[in-house]
């Protein structure tokens, strides 16, 4: 039977501890993913997204993983928290426009900053 690996979770400050720790020993990405039970691809994505200068280092990953959890929740929060924005998007998209398409609308047009400081 397969080594089943977690469900999608966030990974931990302990987990990342535990990344360098063996990454120090000279594991592969495939035996570190073996040791905390998750995918392979989640250890390089962690590695490639949150080493600065080619160095991984836990606790600036941590604060890395936690700045754009924030920002992203974030971003999606302005458009809830604001009518006349959410309005425009929802017109945009019922005219088939694509979401790439409205943003880059919105940051040509300027409008998101006026439509922003309102809400």
């Amino acid at each position: 039977m397969k080594n089943k690996t977690k469900k999608f979770s966030h990974l931990s400050k302990s987990e990342r501890d535990e990344i360098v720790i063996l990454l120090d020993k000279k594991y592969s990405f495939r035996n570190i993913a073996k040791a905390l039970k998750r995918s392979v691809s989640t250890i390089s994505d962690e590695i490639k997204l949150n080493s600065v200068k080619g160095k991984y280092d836990p606790k600036k990953a941590h604060h890395k993983a936690y700045v754009r959890r924030k920002y992203s929740k974030y971003q999606g929060m302005k458009i809830v928290k604001n009518k006349e924005l959410k309005e425009f998007i929802e017109k945009k998209l019922c005219d088939d426009q694509s979401p790439r398409a409205i943003a880059g609308r919105l940051k040509k047009n300027r409008k998101t900053s006026a439509l922003y400081f309102k809400g």
